[in-house]
């Protein structure tokens, strides 16, 4: 099968990709990775503090470094064999896989190339936009997503905080078809993993994406020989959420809970 991932910028999507790439990229053929700005339009000052506020002073620092390590890293080349990778680009240059930025997956001209480049699935892991009907249409099998909440709980930004501030004892997962509606869809498998008392948000949203990896093998090979059909959205309305104002960050680390 040939699939094409689209995603975003962001450190917390990498172990995702190093995990599937490790153990899949031999048995389904990534045709390319396209990469939206992180978190798509939402204004860079206006993010920086929203950051500050949820991982502290001393945690967005650590975060920063983090970044600025991957930035100067991710310049040297690697290969298939290095026990991990500091950017997407990176790890995309050591298995020969085209990695490239999209400024909007909607526009014409993306869902061309999506056409031309002719992968039978498109993924999304994070992607930042709501995907319309002509980039959800183009691949012949289809557009999945995953998305790390049991839907059609959770639906929206930022599960994993959500559901740590909703003191749920586990995280969930969900991958599902796409529709214009936000994690609507079609269900093709869900799973979960215990939160701890001492998980962190930062080692949640890690360890869940390297779990997600695995998943996401699963099915992609359960669609090859029909073993795996979706099944509808459950009906009941479920929950939304948006990125945490100022007050729910607070109240998140009035509970007690870590981000970092």
């Amino acid at each position: 099968m040939r699939i094409e991932f689209i995603t975003e910028e962001d450190f917390y999507v990498l172990p995702f990709f190093e995990e599937f790439f490790r153990r899949y990229s031999s048995e389904f053929e990534v045709v390319q990775v396209s990469c939206c700005r992180l978190m798509g339009r939402r204004g860079r000052r206006r993010l920086i503090g929203d950051l500050i506020l949820l991982y502290g002073t001393t945690g967005f620092a650590r975060l920063a470094a983090r970044h600025a390590m991957s930035l100067v890293m991710s310049r040297f080349p690697r290969d298939r064999n290095a026990p991990r990778y500091h950017s997407i680009r990176q790890l995309c240059r050591s298995y020969q896989v085209a990695c490239a930025r999209t400024d909007n997956p909607n526009s014409d001209q993306f869902v061309r190339d999506v056409k031309e480049r002719g992968a039978d699935l498109l993924i999304s892991v994070a992607c930042p936009y709501i995907l319309k009907s002509a980039l959800l249409e183009a691949p012949p099998k289809g557009c999945i997503n995953l998305h790390n909440a049991p839907l059609p709980r959770y639906k929206g930004m930022m599960p994993t905080f959500w559901q740590m501030f909703h003191g749920e004892k586990s995280l969930g997962l969900t991958i599902h078809y796409m529709t214009e509606r936000i994690d609507n869809g079609g269900i093709l498998f869900q799973d979960e993993m215990e939160i701890n008392l001492s998980d962190t948000l930062d080692a949640l949203i890690r360890q869940s994406k390297e779990r997600a990896a695995h998943c996401l093998g699963r099915v992609l090979r359960g669609l090859e020989t029909g073993a795996v059909e979706a099944v509808p959205m459950p009906a009941e309305k479920g929950s939304y959420f948006t990125f945490p104002d100022r007050e729910k960050i607070r109240e998140f680390h009035r509970r007690g809970l870590r981000a970092i």
